[in-house]
């Protein structure tokens, strides 16, 4: 074994403890974290069908599985005669890949990257290929995947500079992992060219954003639309303001906003969406201490017109209230986070803003921030300006919500390019 990797292992070994510990204090806020440890051993709890080529697509988490989707649907009807094993490494991704593609697809937890894990799982599955979406690079798992011949894809792949710094530390284990690789194909053409500072050799092609390619449901428009005269104060429909994929320390600048807000519009209403489920509960409790009238999504109770605030505190529904939503506000931004996903809101023609810190983001909110579909702010009076200008400005809030679609369209076409590039190794 390369002695990088003999190290890696050691240490990732030594730390299994301490895994499962976080696993257990993750569990506190979502119970399904306790369970099935024993495929992140490896063990596979459900069998392959007999005599089908597997194809493994591993998708981390909610971002990467609602990315995944669209290709999934087009790769099961390309090879309608394959097997779709998909693995995640949290619960929420799970449940929304189960309530999307259901039996479609065999879901287990990805393995932890250590070669008896690894080699356990493999064995079990026998894939033909491994597709990895974004920024997955496990070294043993690409290793022992090379070793037995399965075909190994990073696609949609993107690389922040804070990533390539963290990997050019350790580039004497990451370099073998990402030059083994049979396919690579970036975003874009920054996230190409960080990955060829790791691999200065290595041919990567680009495919676009892979989240610009999703479809929302038929059914969304009519759904959004009957919802939301159900919560209209006098016959009129309330302006809403969404703020989406919040982080610790951005709800009470939002908060805040929003009682600036509340000051020209009385019957505005605000959707508040953090990021993570173990923080609902704490947000709840933020909102009960500002004493804001709330309702939660998760209890079905009603959005009356005495309601000021909803809080969405549940997994899988951020579509749709984007689609009962005026303007969004894209959280991960106030704070040193990096930004979270601009593409969901500009989907369905919302005008954005969003904090400064928009660093994972970067190509995407340059496009929007150029076609004047998102607006930075730095503080609460940023928000509430924007949020008041627009609803006071029907033309205006149009005009900058057709923006944001516009650029979102014109991204479309990941699936196609990297359907086409698998082609070659499937």
């Amino acid at each position: 074994m390369h002695m990088p990797r003999i190290l890696y292992t050691a240490i990732f070994i030594a730390l299994i403890p301490a895994y499962f510990i976080r696993l257990t204090l993750r569990g506190i806020g979502n119970k399904k974290y306790l369970e099935r440890w024993s495929e992140r051993l490896g063990k596979a709890n459900i069998r392959p069908s007999k005599d089908k080529p597997i194809i493994w697509v591993h998708a981390v988490s909610v971002g990467e599985v609602n990315a995944s989707i669209p290709l999934l649907r087009n790769l099961m009807e390309e090879y309608e005669d394959s097997e779709f094993l998909v693995t995640t490494s949290t619960p929420t991704g799970s449940d929304i890949l189960l309530k999307k593609l259901g039996n479609k697809i065999k879901h287990q937890y990805l393995p932890i990257d250590i070669p008896f894990c690894i080699n356990r799982f493999i064995n079990t599955w026998r894939p033909k290929a491994l597709i990895l979406l974004e920024t997955e690079i496990w070294p043993n798992i690409i290793h022992c995947c090379k070793k037995q011949g399965i075909v190994t894809a990073l696609v949609n792949a993107r690389l922040s500079e804070q990533s390539k710094l963290r990997y050019l530390r350790f580039m004497a284990l990451i370099q073998p992992a990402i030059n083994s690789l049979d396919l690579i194909l970036a975003q874009y053409e920054s996230d190409a060219n960080r990955l060829n500072e790791i691999v200065p050799e290595k041919e990567i092609k680009l495919c676009g954003n892979l989240k610009f390619d999703q479809d929302l449901p038929d059914e969304l428009e009519s759904i959004s639309s009957s919802i939301r005269d159900s919560w209209a104060v006098d016959g009129k429909r309330r302006p809403t303001l969404i703020a989406a994929s919040t982080h610790e320390g951005e709800e009470k600048i939002v908060l805040a906003a929003f009682k600036l807000i509340l000051k020209s519009i009385p019957n505005a209403l605000l959707i508040i969406v953090p990021r993570h489920l173990e923080r609902f509960k704490k947000v709840k409790s933020l909102l009960n201490e500002l004493d804001f009238n709330s309702s939660s999504r998760s209890m079905k109770e009603d959005v009356t017109k005495d309601v000021q605030v909803m809080l969405g505190d549940t997994m899988g529904e951020l579509n749709f209230l984007y689609s009962v939503s005026d303007v969004a506000f894209v959280g991960g931004t106030l704070i040193d986070h990096g930004g979270q996903n601009f593409l969901e809101p500009a989907a369905q023609g919302l005008p954005l803003c969003s904090g400064p810190s928009v660093r994972n983001f970067v190509e995407i909110s340059n496009e929007l921030k150029k076609a004047s579909g998102l607006k930075i702010v730095n503080e609460k009076e940023g928000i509430s300006n924007f949020f008041v200008n627009l609803i006071n400005e029907k033309n205006e809030l149009e005009r900058i919500g057709q923006a944001s679609k516009a650029v979102f369209m014109k991204n479309r076409g990941a699936i196609k390019i990297i359907q086409e590039e698998l082609s070659k190794y499937l």
